[in-house]
């Protein structure tokens, strides 16, 4: 039976209620590069990320971050310019998904794309189609809920699903299209890269089923009608308030070199038992609201604790926090926080995952006023630094959109532009029960072998939703328990290194275990083959 929702909102504190070596690296060559040479940010970010030769009309002489990648330029397909920020249903039909559909079967390259990247210029907001802003408001978006007609999402997440016409049949009514509401992820909770999955049946369209009042779709059919991991494109988005910020960020992706006993991994709760709950509580990271199905773990406690039975991160650097009020709440050293300010971070972070501006304990700042907006710009970011936060609206500032009026949150293109790499941001309104688990991207990315693109769409629940993957999604970690030999890159040097080591070297017990035996030797292996494929199929010197 349908009944109105009840669910924790996250904005405002407001309370409504391993991959296996047989399988491909995700290759520049899967990857397509959209972009509109009409919109001077948009071609610039392409022309750095692809390089010149691919992407005319620029600065010129740019080599390329990544010179095998596909390009697609809007420009060329005749529809008018997409503008950054927002956009209706009709015009992201026709400016944006038809446009890559036409050019991925005039090249005949719909089976070989497997990732979208989208650039600084286009727009990351959907429109509602009947109430355009209401996934901004906290009121306005429960309304649109529960009258299940609420369409609003991330551009990219709709990208996800190029193939499938989720907007037919919308006409204001309750559930009358697949665009009301969200749908399950089939690549949520894998451990495999994309490529493991067959997307011979991409463009045929699936078939879903109303699980949940919302509605939420759950994947239905069978064979080629049934939605599958190989059936969703991968979709990242190149973007920062500044096109220096934009191209900064894909260079420090470029070799991320992750210290596992100085980098900080903050996973900062808010009122937390601590435990690692096998049921659904009132916990952010562990709501059993509306959407049960979208229920994982209790993400924070179930990130710390196979960080702990893995073994390589140093355990003091894994920086666990349950607590609220005054004083209990991570923050680093570059901004001046009133006395009592919280816990101090100084080592480099390399994950930011906190409830922020929904912690019970944010502090103020020195100067005056709260630190809800900027938090994270005190720490010291490690090149590579992950931001994944449980606040609604902190990817809304793109394209210059700024804070949503109704809520102060710190932002990810802040976070971006302060040195951070890579992130996951809610545009709109993302309730609780859909936000991004940490568990995911620590286990397939900072503890994993998968690409950021990879583990980043491994950690979101739903598609056809409010989340979109910012950051280079070829980035990859080389972490320095598994590189032996101490010389900043894997190669099979490090697997003669640990050969030769006695059996009681330190460095030998790669996960800290008291023995170095086999498991230390295909932590070894494992990041190896991983490194030497991607180094292979995407040239890496």
């Amino acid at each position: 039976m349908r009944s109105s929702v009840t669910a924790l909102l996250l904005g405002a504190s407001v309370v409504l209620a391993l991959s296996p070596a047989a399988h491909a690296q995700l290759r520049e060559a899967d990857v397509l590069v959209v972009y509109d040479s009409r919109v001077p940010d948009s071609l610039s970010v392409a022309e750095y990320y692809a390089g010149s030769a691919k992407v005319p009309g620029g600065a010129g002489n740019q080599p390329g971050k990544r010179p095998g990648v596909r390009v697609f330029n809007l420009a060329s397909s005749g529809a008018p310019v997409a503008a950054p920020g927002n956009i209706s249903w009709t015009d992201f039909v026709a400016r944006l998904r038809d446009p890559i559909r036409a050019h991925l079967n005039a090249t005949n390259t719909v089976t070989q794309v497997r990732c979208l990247v989208t650039t600084k210029g286009l727009p990351h907001r959907l429109l509602d189609t009947d109430f355009p802003a209401a996934g901004d408001n906290p009121g306005n978006f429960i309304g649109e809920l529960n009258l299940e007609d609420a369409t609003c999402a991330s551009v990219d997440a709709e990208l996800a699903l190029l193939w499938q016409d989720l907007i037919a049949g919308e006409n204001g009514n309750a559930a009358d299209s697949k665009a009301d509401g969200l749908i399950i992820n089939p690549y949520w909770r894998s451990a495999l890269p994309i490529t493991a999955f067959s997307n011979a049946s991409i463009q045929t369209p699936k078939t879903f089923t109303y699980a949940a009042f919302g509605p939420l779709w759950s994947l239905g059919g069978s064979g080629a009608t049934r939605l599958t991991a190989g059936d969703m494109l991968l979709v990242a988005r190149l973007d920062a308030p500044s096109v220096a910020d934009v191209r900064a960020m894909i260079d420090r992706a470029w070799n991320i070199y992750a210290n596992v006993d100085t980098a900080a991994l903050l996973l900062d709760e808010s009122d937390s038992n601590a435990i690692a709950d096998g049921a659904g509580n009132d916990e952010l990271d562990n709501n059993n609201g509306a959407w049960a199905a979208l229920r994982a773990a209790d993400d924070y406690e179930t990130t710390r604790d196979q960080i702990a039975a893995d073994g390589r991160w140093l355990p003091a650097m894994v920086r666990y926090n349950a607590l609220a009020g005054v004083g209990q709440f991570f923050v680093g050293p570059n901004l001046a926080f009133a006395g009592g300010h919280g816990i101090l971070v100084t080592n480099p972070v390399l994950l930011v995952g906190t409830y922020g501006a929904n912690h019970n304990g944010v502090p103020a700042l020195a100067a005056g006023g709260s630190s809800n907006t900027t938090y994270a710009l005190s720490y010291n970011l490690a090149p590579g630094a992950i931001f994944n936060t449980i606040e609604s609206y902190n990817g809304r500032d793109f394209a210059g959109l700024g804070q949503n009026p109704w809520v102060q949150q710190q932002q990810l293109s802040a976070f971006l532009a302060a040195g951070g790499t890579l992130g996951i941001g809610n545009v709109w309104e993302p309730l609780a029960d859909s936000v991004p688990d940490n568990q995911y991207l620590v286990s397939n990315f900072l503890l994993g072998n998968l690409a950021w693109g990879e583990a980043a769409w491994t950690s979101i629940p739903a598609l056809s939703w409010m989340q979109m993957v910012v950051g280079d999604p070829l980035a990859r970690v080389t972490r320095s328990s598994e590189d032996i030999n101490a010389d900043l890159r894997l190669s099979i040097d490090d697997l003669y290194a640990w050969e030769q080591l006695g059996p009681t070297a330190p460095r030998k017990d790669v996960n800290r275990s008291g023995t170095a035996d086999a498991t230390d030797r295909a932590h070894v292996i494992r990041s190896l083959r991983a490194h030497e494929r991607d180094d292979l199929m995407n040239r890496r010197p």
